[in-house]
């Protein structure tokens, strides 16, 4: 008996059969991605360009490997780079970085799939470059010293960890040679005080700027110091006296002998007559240092023009004879810079008395790098009051109780050997030298009294007053009273 197969159950197996088959070829072409790795990986960074090599592992087929690099931990800021693939081996590259930064990285893997694969998220940080640097135009230069400095623009990725200075002779200096480092690291403009240079001599200088990738410098800038001026009783400091006038203060107070009609400044800027100013006279064969207004010496038209005038008639002080004048109108010869000075110079004309304003000025306006103009003190154990330089770091000294004029002389008080070294730096010292009323000397280091070159009315001119507790630039007092003399010259 023949076996008979039923045609309709035949079909549902082929169909059975097929539909099997083709389930089963589907899995097997599916890949598992989850097999994907970085063997390796290569990171070469080149002026804002990252180039990443590596190998990767994967038993299907790859269709491109993109590289998505940000800074933001979702991504949101990233830009994708597509890798070149040559068998097991990628290389791609990323361009537009910064240096010194740490970036976040993933690769986007397209195996086929309607949705890629990314792999985690890792970081790499690039390398940081040297910093950026300009030179500033030297300022304040004198015989011995200068303002310089410059601006670091840009950190190049890393702190700056030290910005300065360097000078030579020679072109092209660096920091192996003679530098000064700021007072502080970071960006921004900075300046430094170069002291102790050679009078009448040409120097190069650059800025320079440190951090963990090296130290860079700034365009080269160059400057001549000014002929020394030191012989000459000039002190190396600068001081504004107006927006657009420095000056140098002498050595010392102006003193006098009449029996040799010698001028001369006092050897140290802390030494005063005192009570020797009671034996004022025409002969006196000592020095004085305690002067009427306009007594220079020179017959300007007062009555009384010699140094050692003692009338308390106002009127006979008159300068040029008349109420109205200050001591430098009309010839000049009032004023007692006039005069050669012996340790000065010695020549006429080089030396001029402050006016009331550029007192003002120097004690109440100017700007200084330090932020200080002037400080009471006991130096060498004498009272008075320190004046500060335009170009003075805080660094040199440390002082108290700055710009006030409340404070008391005991707020800081300096051994020789320290005053010279605020001397070296351009310090100034006005000894509280005391007063005089005819042969009476009175407030012998307990007040001080210097006289400006304006007058106030027909019966005072102006000048600058001080003692414990107390400063007062717009002071003013009778003609005849005799008060102390600080002369001072333009800047050479």
């Amino acid at each position: 008996m023949s076996k008979i197969t039923h045609p309709t159950l035949g079909l549902i197996a082929l169909a059975t059969l097929i539909i099997a088959l083709l389930f089963s070829c589907k899995k097997d072409e599916t890949p598992d991605i989850q097999t994907f790795d970085i063997k390796q990986e290569q990171f070469s960074y080149v002026s804002g360009t990252m180039t990443v090599t590596g190998v990767f592992s994967y038993a299907g087929k790859i269709n491109g490997i993109k590289m998505h690099v940000g800074r933001q931990t979702d991504f949101n800021d990233a830009r994708a780079y597509e890798a070149d693939i040559d068998g097991a081996n990628f290389t791609v590259e990323v361009a537009d970085l910064q240096a010194g930064t740490e970036y976040r990285y993933r690769y986007e893997v397209d195996y086929g799939s309607a949705n890629p694969f990314f792999t985690q998220a890792k970081t790499f940080t690039t390398p940081a470059a040297l910093p950026t640097v300009t030179t500033a135009t030297p300022t304040n230069v004198t015989a011995n010293s200068a303002t310089c400095g410059g601006n670091v623009t840009a950190s190049g990725g890393a702190t700056v960890v030290e910005r300065g200075v360097c000078w030579s002779t020679s072109s092209n200096p660096t920091t192996s040679g003679s530098h000064l480092a700021a007072s502080s690291g970071g960006t921004g403009a900075f300046t430094v005080n170069v002291m102790d240079l050679t009078p009448e001599t040409t120097y190069y200088i650059r800025a320079y700027a440190v951090n963990s990738a090296g130290t860079t410098y700034g365009s080269e800038e160059r400057f001549t110091t000014a002929v020394s001026t030191g012989p000459n009783g000039t002190l190396p400091g600068s001081f504004s006296v107006s927006a657009t006038r420095q000056v140098q203060f002498s050595q010392g107070n102006l003193q006098y002998m009449a029996s040799t009609n010698t001028w001369r400044f006092a050897e140290n800027q802390w030494d005063y007559i005192g009570s020797g100013n009671n034996n004022i006279s025409s002969t006196y064969s000592g020095y004085i240092d305690l002067f009427g207004w306009g007594t220079s010496g020179f017959n300007h038209g007062a009555v009384c023009y010699q140094p050692w005038s003692m009338s308390e008639t106002i009127s006979d002080y008159y300068v040029y004879g008349q109420p109205t004048y200050n001591l430098y109108d009309q010839t000049g010869t009032a004023d007692w810079g006039y005069n050669a000075i012996s340790n000065g110079g010695n020549t006429t004309n080089t030396w001029c008395t402050l006016t009331h304003e550029e007192w003002s000025y120097i004690f109440n306006t100017r700007s200084t790098s330090s932020g200080i103009r002037y400080a009471k003190a006991k130096v060498n154990n004498v009272n008075g009051v320190i004046l500060l330089p335009d170009d003075w770091s805080s660094s040199y000294y440390s002082l108290s109780n700055t710009n006030q004029s409340d404070a008391s002389y005991t707020g800081n008080v300096i051994t020789v050997s320290q005053w010279n070294t605020l001397e070296e730096y351009g310090a100034v010292f006005l000894p509280a030298a005391g007063r005089r009323s005819g042969a009476l000397v009175v407030s012998v280091c307990a007040s001080g009294y210097y006289w400006s070159s304006s007058f106030y009315n027909s019966q005072t001119a102006w000048g600058v007053s001080f003692f414990n507790d107390y400063l007062n630039t717009d002071y003013h007092s009778s003609l005849y009273r005799g008060w102390s003399v600080r002369l001072v010259r333009d800047v050479q």
